[in-house]
């Protein structure tokens, strides 16, 4: 890999422009906007949000905004809580240090969904955005800015603040030229349709396009990419994937489905990786994933031979598969696409495509309203992210999650979940690993019977049951809740440390 700064600067009058990351955060003020991107592990800016971590702790006094639909590293969201330097955050995040802060009411949070967040920067809805950090592989001779390998929101936040810094990062090579698809929309009212038919199609270019006037400075970053180890996947997580595997076998053979699935919107951790890992060994094949993050799942699937194209915002990749990626990019050069969050995450292709949207969940309630986001419906988790605009245009929306978490002590199927961030009627299909729910078309009453009959863990069956029996009998209606009882469980865990009934 090429290091020298002037090989990925091909604008030269921007040459002077690079300077130590020291000298770039000297005019951060107290209380500006700052908007960054990436992904937990791979792709985000490094050095010159740790230059501002120095100056606040040298200086104190000096409190930002962080504005990103991403969930980027510890170096930006952890590092700045640690050293109470941030006021604000919009958007999803991922750093446990800044999660205690934000439920403690140290920082202020709007986990923002992740399609809209761009839209209201460019709006203006949040106010002006001061700054946009860029992390890019690249400067091309128009001034464009060729991003990282984790795009997500960069092209909105660079156009849309007053100034921008890119830092350069030289641990990510220049062959990722030619993997990006930049296409940007303007704001509201009266929007174009987005000319993408099929979700391989390419429709934009590949660096995004800034007024280079706007660009204050450029870092230069040598640091790794901190990736943890692939997870082994558990028979839990194997188990959903192989409810999942018999509904949509079950599709396919009514015809609702061809054998060619629609584009798969896929989440990430071991429930996504369990399912993808499943598809690599049937018998589907010309597989398309249409979603927000990929991970090594795609990659595996592309290595099977199984996988048509895999459009994503940003890369979540472990080491290994990191290491896969770069030692063989050229393998992977017209299977996977970057694009912009506003367009993995688009309402219109969703619907347009087909997708089937895979997502996780907290918990799900009877008659199948979903918790993604909080624990105990209090404390938040990372936000809400893409799941929303996912549930509410898929053509079919499926949840996956464990029957029970912490060792058996929680219940993820409840009688009334504390927290609403899908409703029932974005909810197709539910599934554990005790099987699946399919609610299509089916009345409060009868998407009740099914989730505790087919998702409910057996040790908690009997409660459900109970709790449905006597709100029908004494409340009714059409979803008969007893609201004194309906959070029973929850009451339980706080008292007991287990959901589960004394004996």
């Amino acid at each position: 890999m090429d290091n020298a700064i002037e090989q990925r600067i091909k604008k030269k009058d921007l040459l002077k422009k690079v300077v130590k990351p020291e000298t770039a955060v000297l005019g951060i003020e107290n209380g500006m906007s700052i908007g960054v991107h990436g992904a937990t592990f791979c792709g985000y800016p490094k050095v010159t949000i740790g230059a501002l971590v120095e100056r606040i702790k040298n200086e104190g006094n000096i409190k930002v905004q962080i504005w990103s639909a991403s969930l980027v590293g510890k170096e930006i969201d952890g590092a700045l809580a640690s050293c109470n330097g941030i006021s604000r955050r919009l958007g999803s995040h991922a750093d446990t240090t800044l999660r205690g802060l934000i439920n403690n009411r140290q920082v202020s949070c709007n986990d923002v969904r992740t399609e809209m967040l761009a839209q209201s920067v460019q709006r203006g809805i949040f106010g002006t955005l001061d700054l946009a950090i860029i992390n890019a592989i690249a400067i091309d001779e128009d001034g464009g800015i060729i991003p990282s390998i984790s795009p997500a929101d960069a092209a909105y936040l660079a156009q849309a603040a007053k100034k921008i810094i890119v830092e350069i990062d030289h641990t990510q090579p220049l062959d990722l030229i030619g993997f990006h698809d930049i296409y940007v929309l303007p704001p509201p009212p009266n929007l174009p349709p987005i000319p993408l038919k099929r979700a391989g199609d390419r429709i934009g270019s590949y660096s995004i396009p800034v007024d280079i006037s706007k660009i204050e400075y450029i870092t230069e970053s040598y640091i790794p990419q901190k990736l943890p180890p692939p997870k082994d996947i558990d028979n839990t997580s194997r188990a959903i994937a192989s409810s999942l595997m018999e509904f949509l076998k079950k599709e396919v053979a009514s015809g609702r489905l061809g054998n060619q699935l629609q584009p798969l919107e896929s989440g990430l951790g071991g429930i996504a990786d369990a399912v993808l890992r499943e598809l690599g060994q049937s018998e589907f094949e010309d597989i398309e994933i249409f979603t927000a993050v990929l991970g090594d799942s795609a990659l595996d699937l592309a290595d099977k031979g199984k996988l048509k194209v895999a459009s994503g915002c940003a890369c979540f990749f472990s080491a290994e598969g990191w290491e896969k990626f770069f030692n063989d990019i050229e393998k992977y050069r017209n299977k996977i696409i970057l694009r912009p969050v506003e367009i993995t995450n688009s309402p219109e292709l969703v619907y347009r495509l087909g997708v089937i949207g895979l997502n996780g969940a907290v918990e799900v309630d009877l008659y199948g309203h979903v918790n993604s986001s909080h624990v105990m419906g209090s404390k938040l988790l990372a936000g809400v992210g893409g799941v929303g605009v996912f549930a509410n245009n898929a053509s079919i929306s499926i949840f996956l999650l464990t029957s029970t978490s912490m060792g058996g002590k929680i219940s993820s199927v409840v009688p009334m979940v504390p927290h609403v961030d899908v409703t029932e009627h974005n909810v197709d299909v539910v599934v554990t690993e005790q099987g699946y729910a399919d609610l299509r078309g089916l009345a409060p009453h009868e998407r009740a019977k099914l989730i505790i009959e087919r998702c409910a863990h057996p040790d908690y069956r009997p409660l459900l049951i109970d709790y449905y029996d006597e709100a029908e009998k004494t409340i009714g209606g059409h979803e008969p809740h007893i609201l004194k009882k309906a959070f029973s469980f929850h009451n339980r865990f706080i008292e007991t440390g287990s959901m589960k009934p004394i004996s």
